[in-house]
Formats: C-alpha cells, structure tokens, sequence
C-alpha cells in the first residue's frame, strides 16, 4: 500500500513536471513566431522601397507601412495564441487571468503610443515605436501572468520579462537614431525614387536587429531552463 502511494505521488510529481516543461517551450516557441513575423513582414515592406517596383506604391508607402506593422502585430499574437491553445496552456494561471492580461498588455501599450506620438508631432518615431511598445507589453505579461506561473513552478524562466527589459533597453539608442533628421536620397540610375532622413531608416533597420537579437535570447534561455522542469537544478 506505502509503495503504490509513492508509485501515485511520483506520477503525479512528473506529471506537474511534464506540463511545467511543455509550458516552457511553448513561450519558447512563442518568442521565434514574435521575431519571424514582427520582423519579417516590416523588413520585407523595407526590402520593397528599395526594389524596382516600389514607385508603384510610392504614393501609399506611410500608410501601407504602418498597416504592414499592424498585420504582422496581429498575426504574431494569433500564431502565438494558436501555439499556446493547441497545447493546452492558454488558459493558464487561470482563464479570467490569461485572457485580461494578454488582451491588455499587447492592446493598450500599441493602442497609447501610436496615438500619442501624432499629437507630439513626433513622426519620426512612428516606424520604430513598435519595439517600445512591444517592451511594455512584454513586460506587463512577465508582471502578471508569468510571476504566477513561476510562483506555481509551471515554469522556471522569466522570458517575458527578459523580453520586455531588453526591448525596453533597446529602444533607447532606437529612438535616438530615428530622431536623426539627416536628409538622404535613394537614386537609381541618377534619379530620385525616394527622399527621406537617414536616422528614421536606420533605426527601422535597428529595431528589427535588436528586437531579433532580444528574441533570440529570450527563446534559448526559456530552451535551455525548459529541463530544469523534468530533472531539477
């Protein structure tokens, strides 16, 4: 009977251990869908205006920008949500929890700062407001949803917070190039096909490096703190 009660506690201790583990790799995972979509849609819209085809679309280029940025915003979270409902962890710590903190923590931080900087007349920093954004929003879930999970050893990582210090970090020499205002021209068989300023191109440019370097960090250290679930320290 002592030895059927032990033979119950150690399952169900792995069982505890299994899920802490796959909740690991899923935010693990969650972090390269954030860096290839976040990243990849805005840098492909920038490989165009530098292409032979962009004078078809210079006249919408601003808009079709920041609608580019807010697609792919939309379809990282929609992956990511896809990603942590097909394995069962979307819900946690608790469903009421998860659902407020994730809608408001990637809604409000996007939704404040593309309203404010118009108002400032800081359109500078329109094409790199993202990373700031996306560092509070980061942030915001490590201080809830993932403070929880670790105090309830469903993980042993704060990835989220990491990504959010470190995007928040970033941010700073990002900003600082894009209020650069240097006037540059790209010219093509010695014809302009676009005039813009130097610091605002260079930092969409940055963001995207540091917020992929970021990412990186975030999902191998998750990776690698992921077995610490299954076999301990």
């Amino acid at each position: 009977m002592v030895e059927e009660v032990k033979a119950a506690a150690r399952l169900a201790d792995l069982t505890e251990r299994l899920k802490a583990y796959k909740t690991s790799l899923a935010f693990s995972y969650s972090f390269l869908i954030w860096a290839s979509v976040m990243i990849g849609l805005p840098l492909l819209h920038t490989a165009i205006m530098f292409s032979p085809w962009f004078s078809a679309i210079r006249p919408y280029h601003p808009w079709a920008f920041f609608i580019t940025v807010g697609i792919a915003v939309a379809l990282s979270l929609a992956l990511m949500f896809y990603l942590l409902n097909r394995l069962g962890i979307i819900g946690l710590p608790t469903p009421k929890i998860a659902a407020a903190a994730w809608s408001l923590s990637f809604s409000i931080p996007f939704a404040l700062i593309y309203n404010l900087l118009p108002v400032l007349g800081l359109w500078e920093l329109m094409p790199v407001a993202w990373i700031l954004s996306g560092g509070i929003a980061f942030t915001a879930i490590g201080l809830t949803i993932e403070r929880i999970l670790v105090r309830e050893r469903l993980m042993f990582a704060r990835p989220f917070l990491l990504m959010g210090l470190l995007s928040l970090v970033f941010s700073v020499p990002v900003f600082h190039l894009a209020l650069q205002a240097r006037p540059c021209d790209y010219v093509v068989n010695g014809a302009v096909v676009w005039s813009w300023s130097a610091g605002p191109l260079s930092a969409m440019l940055l963001a995207r490096a540091l917020d992929m370097l970021a990412s990186f960090i975030a999902s191998f250290y998750t990776l690698l703190t992921a077995e610490r679930a299954v076999f301990g320290p």
